[in-house]
């Protein structure tokens, strides 16, 4: 092995013959942690130019056939090797400058199970130099290992229909094709080193989810589905087509949210032919709901009674009043003035007012006087919410998300993420300032001591306190005492060293615990940042499936492998859009820009209709998307602040 040898490709398209130079390498894993499933490449260098190497030579008249005999019973002959191989050879061989193709292939050094079908390309997301990447294996497909002792030239055919993946790389102006080849499987190397062959069969699983969400929500947890193999059906009050795509069944259930929602969901449920392995809910107005039918099915499930607290911010503030000096619950306005006046002393400002339930920070307000604070709860009620309102300190500190994936108490993987300051944070008094978040940056500017405080906290809160033992935590809080503060220099908002901090240790006040995973666009920057997708976690732990949540839960060897920045291009008015895909159109104009940018969501469309942002409506954000950097965290911010500089929004 590790021997390059030689072959002649025919293409079964046109007359041309293709040299394909070939070895293959064992990967060099670390030997921390032992469980990483050890696998081989299998390296392709392809040119139109025979040199003289000293290698054997094998003559491949098509590779067409094989490929269309390994896809029979598979039926997607798009997804082999293979057809990977002949649709770039056959691209690139049109185009008069094609030179050189190299692709690398993974081929799994024992048998089992790919723990789930996407692995490669989670786990490779945001590498250098790669171009594309392609899965061949399907949910449960069984690996076929081929022993690589005999690596001949008749075997090469053998080898590549062995592989599990392919990668296509980037032609390179400063390094060789062979110096990218060696490039990735350092990135390999670092990235792959998990327990991702599995040494028998998934289990076949059945995941509920209750109600509907944006449909970039649905789809994103519909692919994680499907690269696990779960069938996941849908409980909705009707059979909406726009969402057929998003999900494998429907059961209608009358969902008024009532005191019989969950008698007429476990009924629906208990009528189904297939066996139910966990549920999850959409929003979070139906968590408890989830855990509640969860439990009466026998499912695992986290306690309802903790879920419950979660969703109720009065009732976690009540469990939590680390860092709060005051604090008030209100009905409704008349209620909230009768509290003020037997409150024992006067309030201090600024306070934060808030519904007691609800997501998104929508109503959620800082108010710096008794007059704001009475119209801040006039504007919650006229919203329409029922659950009351709260009223607690401002707090000025560093705010973060902390999203941690628990098994049995023990903390698989935690994230900390600055969440810089909104409009809210910022000196003045405008009615459209709100806690709509502007840029979340992977990972923290915080220090290592912040950070494990932060660690600590939340996990005693989680486990200690409310009471989970396995699950997907999305956290959102601020740290008090913190070394770090928000500056501005040379026009870059960035955390920096607090010169005039107090000698306090540092602590925490939570804000809002979700027992639940990031929202959509959250999921992405910690799949390029870490390799690891909150989404799939978040179905494995609602199905028990504790192995594969495990397996799925680790980050890169060495950690983060660059910085990411989820940014959202928000209005301050509302009105009738005259832009259609602003993402694309910046795309066209500055490629120099956008090719730091990676996933892209955009809400509203030309002829879209954007309502006027309030503290009530935060449709302030009409797109969002995803920028990295492999520099730095200032490089990224700078490329992130050109961004903002350049995005043209058009209005009819």
């Amino acid at each position: 092995m590790d021997t390059w040898q030689s072959c002649m490709i025919r293409l079964p398209q046109v007359d041309e013959q293709i040299v394909c130079q070939w070895r293959v390498k064992a990967a060099e894993l670390s030997l921390e942690p032992t469980l990483a499933s050890p696998f081989n490449t299998l390296d392709l260098l392809f040119t139109t130019t025979h040199e003289d190497v000293l290698t054997t030579e094998l003559f491949v008249e098509s590779l067409d056939e094989h490929s269309r005999r390994k896809s029979n019973g598979l039926g997607n002959l798009s997804k082999t090797p293979m057809a990977l191989i002949l649709s770039h050879l056959e691209s690139r061989s049109e185009n008069p400058g094609f030179s050189e193709l190299a692709i690398k292939l993974l081929i799994p050094a024992e048998r089992g199970y790919v723990v789930c079908s996407n692995i490669l390309s989670q786990r490779m997301a945001g590498c250098e130099h790669v171009q594309s990447i392609q899965e061949f294996l399907e949910p449960f497909e069984e690996i076929t290992h081929e022993c690589l002792s005999s690596a001949n030239p008749e075997r090469f055919r053998q080898l590549i229909h062995s592989a599990s993946g392919g990668i296509v790389l980037q032609r390179s102006t400063t390094l060789s094709p062979i110096e990218v080849l060696g490039f990735i499987d350092s990135q390999l190397a670092i990235r792959m080193s998990i327990p991702w062959v599995l040494p028998s069969t998934p289990l076949r699983q059945v995941v509920v989810a209750l109600g509907h969400h944006r449909v970039q929500s649905m789809e994103m947890f519909y692919a994680a589905a499907q690269s696990l193999g779960i069938r996941l059906l849908l409980v909705d009050s009707n059979d909406d087509k726009s969402h057929s795509h998003c999900r494998d069944g429907i059961i209608t259930v009358d969902m008024t949210f009532d005191n019989g929602l969950q008698p007429r969901i476990v009924e629906a449920l208990q009528s189904q032919p297939e066996i139910i392995s966990g549920i999850v809910a959409y929003r979070d107005q139906l968590l408890v709901t989830a855990a509640r039918v969860a439990e009466k099915l026998g499912l695992p499930t986290s306690p309802p009674s903790a879920v419950a607290v979660c969703v109720n911010k009065f009732a976690m503030r009540l469990r939590e009043m680390t860092n709060c000096s005051q604090l008030l619950y209100a009905r409704d306005l008349h209620h909230l003035k009768e509290q003020v006046n037997s409150h024992p002393k006067a309030l201090e400002f600024p306070l934060v007012v808030k519904p007691c339930e609800g997501q998104g920070s929508v109503g959620v307000s800082k108010v710096t006087n008794m007059e704001q604070l009475f119209d801040a709860v006039t504007g919650i009620e006229n919203y329409g919410s029922k659950s009351g309102v709260m009223v607690e300190n401002y707090i000025d500190g560093p705010e973060i998300d902390a999203n941690f994936a628990i098994l049995d108490g023990e903390i698989l993987f935690f994230e900390v993420v600055d969440n810089f300051p909104c409009t809210a944070d910022e000196k003045g008094n405008r009615k459209t300032d709100s806690f709509l978040e502007r840029d979340m940056v992977y990972p923290s500017g915080l220090g290592e001591t912040e950070i494990l405080v932060i660690r600590d906290a939340i996990q005693r809160l989680l486990v200690d306190n409310l009471g989970f033992r396995t699950g997907v935590f999305h956290v959102e809080a601020r740290v008090c005492g913190s070394n770090m503060q928000y500056t501005v220099e040379d026009g870059i908002t960035d955390l920096r060293q607090n010169h005039h901090s107090r000698l306090v240790s540092p602590s925490l006040f939570i804000l809002e615990v979700n027992a639940r995973c990031p929202g959509v666009a959250g999921v992405y920057p910690t799949v390029y940042t870490y390799g690891v997708d909150f989404a799939t976690l978040w179905l494995l732990s609602a199905t028990g499936d504790s192995r594969r949540l495990r397996a799925l839960s680790q980050s890169y060897l060495n950690g983060p492998q660059l910085w990411c920045d989820l940014v959202p291009i928000t209005v301050t008015r509302g009105g009738t859009l005259d832009s259609d895909d602003i993402i694309d159109e910046l795309r066209q104009r500055r490629p120099d820009l956008t090719v730091h940018v990676s996933n892209t969501t955009c809400f509203y469309r030309r002829g879209d209709i954007v309502p006027e942002p309030s503290v009530t409506n935060l449709t302030g954000i009409i797109a969002e998307f995803v920028c990295f950097s492999r520099r730095s965290r200032g490089d990224l911010l700078c490329i992130v602040n050109q961004i903002r500089q350049e995005v043209r929004i058009r209005w009819k």
